[in-house]
């Protein structure tokens, strides 16, 4: 009789092991397929800079002249330069702040962008996807009395470029013209 039962425990066990569960090689086809799929839907997107970017310049044109320039990054907006189902490439819209000193009295305090430029030049199609890159002092044109200020703007998408220099007077008066451009 224990036979009969040793027999019939077997017999059961080996009907319990074929319930039709998945074996390894199922399961493993089954995770690839899944990785595969969630993979192919995921979308690489990328920066140019990829993190906030600060440039600020002190410049002390004579002992009584002295220019502060911050160039920085926006983290709020972007350029689409390329999109993809893939990839998706932006550029980060650059911005400028400057400050301008005659005798330790601030005479002139300005903030520059793509943006403020594209109000006066409405029907000029660069300033669609344009973004200032960066604002210097001239030093070669700069005196005491009247400080040149370069600008450079760039529209990446068709790698075109204005530059335009400003000038600013004791009194803070300003004066913006263009000076180059390409594209």
């Amino acid at each position: 009789m224990i036979r009969i039962y040793i027999i019939l425990l077997i017999i059961s066990v080996g009907f319990v092991s074929c319930d039709g569960r998945q074996n390894k090689r199922e399961s493993l086809q089954k995770s690839i397929t899944e990785f595969n799929t969630k993979y192919t839907q995921s979308q690489s997107i990328t920066f140019f800079p990829k993190e906030y970017t600060e440039i600020v310049t002190d410049s002390i044109v004579s002992n009584r002249v002295k220019v502060s320039i911050k160039n920085y990054s926006s983290m709020d907006e972007t350029i689409i330069l390329a999109s993809s189902e893939k990839n998706t490439n932006y550029h980060r819209v650059f911005e400028s702040e400057i400050v301008i000193s005659f005798s330790s009295k601030a005479v002139f305090s300005t903030y520059i962008s793509a943006k403020e430029f594209k109000l006066n030049n409405i029907n000029d199609r660069f300033w669609n996807n344009a973004t200032l890159e960066h604002v210097w002092v001239n030093q070669e044109l700069s005196t005491e009395q009247t400080i040149q200020l370069d600008m450079s703007f760039i529209n990446p998408k068709d790698k075109s470029f204005k530059l335009y220099r400003m000038s600013i007077d004791e009194k803070g008066q300003k004066l913006i013209s263009l000076i180059e451009q390409q594209g």
